[in-house]
């Protein structure tokens, strides 16, 4: 059967391979341990394009297809970074998802490949002032995959898409406008400090529950005394002996994780008056790891007297209540490139 196409999302450490059917049906995925990283530290890129390779060729393989059958070949990510195959300009917002799929660059590989790649570019906004630039490379394809779900859930026209991850973007979506995004560090902040600080034995997740009241509590206190402060407290918890370690740990997350829901409702108030609803994306696999977790996302949204609240909810001065969804990570969705989500995708049709 011919008519495949090939997907790669390369990151900084690690890429993935999708092979599509003309369903647009993920058939088969496969990972190697290749990123920009490898390319910024060798000087090339010779050492990406070879592991992309190998990827395409374990795939080949494992489906019984022969070069032939893959029609298209795709990749976002960091492969559109300086480290990357090819460093292309990040597009600016505001863009509607057709402008971003009119936007493909292709990419003739030479080397390896001797076929064409069209690249996804990554996303941005610009500003006077450089507190409100904020990026994103990869993160592209989980918006408008995820767009497809929230639609077909008949979600509402406005709202902010919460991406979870080593940073945490939070994009604003009308319609399929892709307005703006605030992106910041999380979960590669999480990993600093657990590895390298002295809060380590409090950051080690032993796999219980969290624990609501002290995800609160964190952020509580990050709101009243700030960052250091409120940091420096889950390790006075621990010294004094203070809460089980999973309370210790689920406070740590509200403090670390907490800079993202106060972003959100700056924004709301200052940029976005409309937004009322933030949808979550995340897996089953997502949820039981700790840096990032659900015992953050669900709980921080957390009641306050002089807000007022529905469910999981959040306000700004310029809404009644932000409600909490879920939807799930776009790596496990059927439709990462299904019909004219990202228009163009259809086998031959994605490059002039």
């Amino acid at each position: 059967m011919s008519g495949y196409i090939l997907y790669y999302d390369s990151g900084t450490s690690n890429t993935r391979a999708y092979l599509l059917d003309r369903d647009f049906q993920v058939q088969y995925t496969a990972k190697t341990a290749v990123g920009s990283k490898d390319s910024a530290i060798s000087g090339s890129n010779a050492v990406l394009i070879q592991g992309m390779r190998a990827l395409y060729d374990r795939v080949l393989s494992a489906n019984g297809l022969k070069e032939e059958d893959i029609t298209a070949l795709y990749a976002s990510g960091m492969i559109t970074s300086p480290y990357g195959l090819k460093e292309v300009p990040h597009l600016v917002l505001p863009l509607t998802v057709k402008e971003l799929a009119d936007s493909l660059v292709p990419f003739f590989e030479d080397t390896l490949f001797h076929r064409e790649i069209a690249l996804v570019p990554g996303l941005k906004t610009v500003s006077g002032d450089f507190t409100y630039v904020n990026n994103m490379r990869g993160e592209e394809i989980e918006i408008v995959g995820a767009l497809d779900e929230l639609q077909a859930a008949n979600a509402p026209h406005d709202l902010a898409m919460i991406l979870p991850g080593s940073h945490t973007h939070v994009t604003y979506l009308q319609g399929e406008q892709i307005t703006g995004i605030i992106s910041n560090f999380t979960g590669e902040l999480f990993h600093a400090i657990q590895k390298d600080t002295i809060l380590s034995p409090v950051l080690q997740w032993d796999g219980a529950p969290p624990d609501r009241d002290m995800v609160l509590k964190g952020y509580e206190n990050l709101e009243r005394f700030g960052f250091n402060r409120a940091l420096y407290i889950c390790h006075a918890m621990r010294t004094f002996g203070e809460g089980t370690p999973a309370q210790r740990f689920s406070y740590g997350e509200g403090v670390i994780l907490g800079g993202v829901r106060q972003s959100l409702e700056y924004y709301c108030k200052h940029f976005w008056p409309t937004c009322r609803t933030a949808a979550l994306v995340s897996s089953l696999i997502f949820w039981s790891r700790p840096a990032a977790s659900r015992s953050w996302f669900q709980t921080t949204w957390k009641q306050l007297p002089q807000r007022t609240f529905s469910a999981e909810a959040t306000t700004n001065s310029a809404a009644d209540s932000i409600s909490l969804a879920l939807t799930p990570r776009r790596f496990q969705a059927s439709h990462l490139f299904r019909s004219s989500k990202l228009t163009g995708i259809r086998p031959g049709e994605c490059c002039p």
